[in-house]
């Protein structure tokens, strides 16, 4: 049985933030557990398996059945690809987050979309990758780096509105489509050399659907947004815009 992922998770006590406990998504053959305890476990450390409660996690609420009209990613992978498989770590800490399944079918369905109807400001989707006729994560073409590192560990000269005309125009592509991407942000922004690609859209709805377990990232979207508007957008574009002549003035 082997570690997948795991997290500190910590709580407020007078004013300071103290450890709570740990919690753990452990892999054996095709069957996933997650296990919560009171001990740290330092990066690479052994993991006790006697000391943990593992709690099974059904296969299907984090893989969706395969539709055959979906895409499937190449065989053999493309060498330089990225696989975006779902985090774990949050299952079973709400009722909504046991329905992973359900958000990884609706990015793919999602990706599907923009495959048919491409645009050189919104990232390259492959395909799915299927593993017992279940969707298990979904292949992107990699890029370099996101927008944050671009103007936080590249020295290079960078235009902000170049930039920021490309996003919109990735947003205005988007809409066409009556898709609503709900969680912009720098580092959802992809570089493909100078050009900006909007990427990760597990967040993303049809315009009016009310918003679901994934509604953005806290600091970049606003608490009040309960549907997909592009008003939603628009606001991630705006904090992106401050972000970037805050950044690149320093």
């Amino acid at each position: 049985m082997e570690v997948c992922e795991q997290n500190e998770a910590f709580v407020e006590e007078n004013g300071d933030l103290v450890f709570s406990h740990t919690k753990m998504i452990l892999r054996e053959g095709d069957r996933y557990y997650y296990a919560i305890t009171s001990r740290r476990y330092p990066a690479n450390s052994q993991v006790d398996l006697l000391e943990l409660d593992l709690v099974p996690i059904p296969t299907s609420q984090i893989w969706p059945p395969f539709p055959r009209q979906f895409t499937r990613a190449p065989e053999p992978l493309p060498q330089d690809c990225y696989i975006k498989r779902p985090s774990l770590l949050y299952y079973g800490d709400t009722k909504a987050s046991t329905e992973l399944s359900s958000l990884l079918l609706n990015e793919a369905e999602v990706c599907e979309i923009l495959r048919a109807f491409p645009h050189p400001n919104i990232a390259r989707y492959l395909g799915c990758i299927v593993e017992n006729d279940r969707i298990t994560g979904l292949c992107f073409v990699k890029y370099g780096m996101n927008l944050s590192e671009r103007v936080t560990k590249d020295s290079r000269p960078f235009d902000v509105d170049l930039c920021l005309r490309g996003i919109q125009k990735g947003i205005q592509h988007l809409h066409s489509l009556d898709l609503i991407h709900c969680d912009l942000n720098p580092t959802n922004i992809l570089m493909d050399g100078d050009t900006p690609v909007i990427g990760d859209f597990d967040s993303c709805q049809r315009k009016g659907e009310k918003l679901g377990f994934k509604a953005g990232t806290r600091g970049w979207t606003s608490q009040d947004f309960k549907f997909a508007r592009p008003e939603n957008d628009e606001y991630g574009l705006s904090k992106i815009r401050d972000f970037l002549f805050q950044v690149c003035k320093m």
